[in-house]
């Protein structure tokens, strides 16, 4: 007589078993994934907006960039844009430093300007001069004094958190951040 081979039904419940485990830890690690993945990706275009607005003042030429921060050698004074308090960049587009194709905040996650409140991401920019911001002493006149501390920031809300104003109502929890330092002068020498 021919004994017939085949599967328990244990061994089938053992391997369905191994198997439901070996996928609930592959989701696990595929969401987790996604996560970072958007993280990164978040942060790849805060960086990006930081560093086109830091080229957009390096570029800048001598006077703009002295009637941005402010030049109290000149005649008259200029005051100064931006001041040591945090500026929303569409404070830098109505002054028309940046010229008219300058893009201001917020932005949505794929780079265009955003008007649907999720997940925005703001610039700010803030600016003291280098002896103020280092504390030290700089005589009128010399190289030192024409210096100035601009710090281009970003903030944007964390995965959990799309609604989230994070330049208004800034949280650990809830928002990222970077910043940008830059010094320039405001003088040619």
């Amino acid at each position: 007589m021919n004994k017939i081979k085949a599967f328990t039904l244990i061994e089938v419940m053992i391997s369905i078993f191994i198997f439901t485990t070996s996928m609930l830890g592959y989701m696990a690690f595929h969401a987790h994934s996604m996560a970072v993945i958007f993280d990164n990706e978040s942060a790849q275009f805060a960086h990006a907006l930081a560093f086109n607005l830091v080229d957009e003042i390096n570029s800048m030429s001598f006077e703009s960039f002295g009637d941005m921060v402010g030049d109290p050698t000149s005649t008259p004074q200029k005051t100064a844009l931006v001041g040591t308090s945090s500026q929303l960049d569409s404070v830098m587009t109505n002054s028309k430093l940046f010229g008219d194709k300058f893009l201001y905040s917020p932005f949505n996650i794929l780079g265009a300007q955003d008007s649907t409140g999720s997940y925005r991401f703001y610039r700010a920019v803030r600016a003291d001069s280098y002896a103020n911001k280092t504390q030290t002493y700089a005589a009128q006149g010399t190289f030192l004094s024409t210096l100035y501390h601009v710090d281009v920031s970003v903030y944007w809300p964390k995965k959990g958190y799309p609604d989230k104003n994070c330049f208004a109502d800034y949280s650990e929890a809830a928002c990222n951040y970077l910043s940008i330092p830059l010094v320039r002068s405001n003088h040619k020498y």
